[in-house]
């Protein structure tokens, strides 16, 4: 051992890993960067030299297409993760505001299954009274706590950690309480029990940075959230995120000298220079198994390789869910390839990757894009109920129901917003005419966020049939974008 490792082994140090919005537990890029297996040969190499606390702080249940597989009798939803979570050695976690996708019910199984703790200082649960999560130990009902403290080997210092998480998923079991409330309620007491204080959080960038401007005895946020590996200097803190799915987690040591406290980072990439943990490694084997299997029962092959991408289809939700963008032209030309259709929409709520995807393309890439799936269907309507959906879609930003539409359909004109007039195929929509629009069976239930109107039942819908394919079988909207990437 050298003198300066020898040094550093000696200091009062505590030592975190922060890893942030991971829906994947196995690789990615074909298995060159990411995955759960690495995360674990991070956390046992830091535990072999430091107290070493692993953090994720929150997007972990969903959107992962592995949640989607049926297994005994329900979807996965997250259940995978947490096993694998559990092997890779997660020490403590906290909500994304994806862990409220999945049934509350499969939340409490999730919680119940977790071996690591979980902390929240803003999201609570409601019935008929406001009260704090809870995990079932032997039959006892542990509530999460607020705050925690991290002591370090020597017990010379003490870091306290608040944990907040964005309102971006309202569901009528929770009680969001604003963020800044929150905190401005748990600093006295971590101020009383701790040296340092850091945030452990999921909420927006902006957000994490009016915490630090306004409470300047924040020393440090490990955020999620954004997806992008980010690392800013704010007041007298510092904001960081490492990329989604694990394909960079952060590392900090951290210790007392001359009576200041030293922050160490580092960005670690997790690529093909980090080996993989033998036990955590089996574990996402066995998942993938079972997730395989069960893809393999509707028609689906995830190994099998679709195409090379040079380009970068835009599947992160602040793109997808704002605005018309590349994933969202991808989609909708599959839909209308070989349709007679006059265009195509897909409601964003569909489009669960919350990613990026580029390089080679498999078909399980493809099922992280749209993991539900769905049957293809063209739908002709009155102009009057096109205008209607198209007219609403702005209004409808940041839901699931807000439309792709792809290229055939466009705003009229430079003045556009004075009339709101739209176009399909270059030419303005009639509402008198019928339009045939491809879509996914879903978004014609009626069941999408602000669009209960558009249903089978209103008299503006004149026809609806299903997409097939030469056999004569309903075609699903994935295996549409398979055939069209690799065309």
């Amino acid at each position: 051992m050298t003198a300066g490792a020898q040094s550093k082994r000696q200091r009062d140090t505590i030592c975190i890993i922060q890893l942030n919005d991971i829906y994947e537990i196995s690789p990615l890029d074909a298995g060159k960067t990411a995955g759960l297996a690495r995360v674990a040969t991070v956390i046992k190499e830091a535990r072999a030299h430091y107290t070493t606390f692993a953090l994720l702080a929150g997007d972990f249940l969903s959107p992962s297409a592995f949640g989607t597989a049926p297994y005994e009798g329900e979807r996965l939803n997250g259940r995978h993760m947490v096993d694998v979570m559990n092997t890779a050695g997660i020490d403590y976690v906290t909500f994304g505001n994806h862990e409220f996708d999945i049934p509350q019910k499969s939340l409490q199984k999730r919680i119940d299954e977790s071996q690591f703790g979980w902390i929240s200082s803003n999201v609570f649960m409601k019935d008929s009274t406001v009260k704090p999560f809870y995990k079932n130990v032997t039959g006892e009902k542990i509530d999460f706590p607020r705050t925690i403290v991290l002591t370090s080997p020597n017990n010379q210092f003490r870091i306290g950690l608040f944990s907040v998480t964005l309102p971006a998923n309202l569901q009528n079991y929770i009680y969001y309480m604003d963020v800044d409330s929150a905190v401005q309620e748990v600093l006295p007491g971590l101020h009383k029990e701790s040296d340092l204080i850091f945030g452990f959080t999921h909420v927006s960038y902006r957000e994490d940075s009016l915490l630090l401007a306004k409470h300047r005895d924040i020393r440090f946020i490990m955020g999620g959230h954004e997806h992008q590996q980010l690392y800013v200097k704010s007041g007298s803190g510092a904001v960081a995120k490492a990329d989604a799915n694990a394909r960079t987690i952060y590392k900090y040591l951290i210790w007392k000298k001359r009576k200041k406290f030293r922050i160490k980072s580092e960005l670690i990439r997790l690529d093909e220079s980090v080996a993989k943990d033998s036990l955590t490694d089996a574990r996402v084997h066995y998942w993938e198994d079972v997730a395989y299997k069960a893809f393999r029962t509707s028609g689906l092959e995830p190994t099998a390789f679709v195409c090379n991408m040079k380009d970068t289809l835009h599947g992160m939700e602040s793109a997808i869910r704002f605005g018309q963008n590349n994933m969202g032209d991808a989609i909708t030309s599959a839909m209308l390839m070989g349709n007679t259709a006059d265009a195509a929409v897909i409601n964003s709520g569909s489009i669960r990757i919350d990613d990026n995807v580029t390089g080679t393309i498999t078909e399980m890439d493809i099922i992280r894009v749209l993991p539900f799936g769905g049957q293809v269907i063209n739908v002709t309507m009155k102009g009057s109920l096109l205008l209607k959906l198209m007219r609403g879609n702005d209004d409808r930003k940041g839901f699931g129901g807000y439309l792709q539409y792809g290229t055939a359909i466009s705003r009229e004109g430079e003045n556009w917003k004075e009339k709101n007039m739209w176009n399909v195929k270059g030419k303005p929509v009639d509402p008198a005419a019928n339009y045939t629009i491809a879509m996914i069976e879903f978004l014609a239930s009626g069941r999408e966020q602000m669009l209960d109107y558009f249903n089978t039942k209103n008299p503006e819908i004149i026809k609806v049939e299903k997409v097939m394919d030469a056999a004569g079988a309903g075609l699903d909207i994935r295996r549409m974008l398979i055939d069209y990437l690799k065309k």
